[in-house]
């Protein structure tokens, strides 16, 4: 029984620990949808297969998101249009290559190292996007109504 409540109570403290980072994530998704509209993130994030990839991998750069709250963000993109390839490059480049990111690997490793963690990750959100886009499954709907659009 001690064994369980351990368990409750150091999940207790890692959902504590992520929540600010949850809040940031949605609070940016909520910025992005007052000032990016449904049908220009589809014309910019939906349409083709390489062009939204590199877009979304670029537009995930200078935001300092981590792996917790980009989720969110990159669920109201694909709710607003953007393709699978899309989501999934932005959701890899954007905590890879954020600028606290950088920050921190200047600070813990070595100047080759700060270069290099940006730019692999930055490929490797952009051959995962066009992998998904060429091999996955292309989904025809999307998670939900966009926020707004729900008592349409």
């Amino acid at each position: 029984m001690a064994g369980i409540s351990e368990i409750l109570i150091l999940s207790w403290q890692l959902f504590l620990d992520v929540a600010i980072f949850m809040l940031f994530g949605f609070l940016i998704a909520g910025l992005l949808h007052v000032f990016f509209k449904a049908d220009q993130i589809r014309k910019y994030l939906g349409t083709g297969k390489i062009k939204p990839v590199v877009l979304a991998a670029l537009f995930g750069i200078p935001l300092p998101l981590c792996s917790c709250g980009v989720v969110p963000v990159a669920a109201g993109l694909k709710r607003q249009g953007a393709n699978d390839g899309a989501a999934l490059s932005f959701m890899i480049s954007t905590p890879e290559s954020g600028v606290d990111s950088i920050a921190v690997s200047w600070a813990m490793l070595d100047p080759i190292m700060t270069v290099i963690r940006p730019v692999s990750g930055f490929i490797c959100a952009i051959v995962t996007g066009i992998t998904q886009n060429y091999l996955g499954r292309q989904s025809t709907t999307t998670a939900g109504p966009v926020i707004g659009q729900a008592g349409t």
